[in-house]
């Protein structure tokens, strides 16, 4: 069995990346809220990245509100696991 990882340093700069009009290119994000349920988001945009703090803000496609993710409850980024 043959599974993808991603190290979970690398997601930033791909989250990070626009298109040719300076436009966040949207991802696929899977975590762990608190309450230990598994939350996925299959389209989704980087609002803003706490480089000194632990979390990081996506905006879900039809949603209107930033949602906050803890970076460290991350488990899978563009259908790939992630380690850390």
């Amino acid at each position: 069995m043959n599974i993808k990882l991603i190290k979970q340093a690398r997601i930033w700069d791909i989250m990070e990346r626009t298109d040719s009009q300076g436009k966040r290119l949207p991802f696929q994000i899977k975590f762990v809220k608190q309450n230990g349920e598994i939350k996925e988001y299959e389209k989704c945009v980087l609002t803003s990245f706490h480089s000194a703090g632990t979390t990081l803000n996506v905006l879900p496609e039809n949603e209107y509100f930033p949602r906050k993710i803890r970076r460290v409850t991350i488990i899978e980024f563009n259908h790939i696991r992630v380690y850390l």
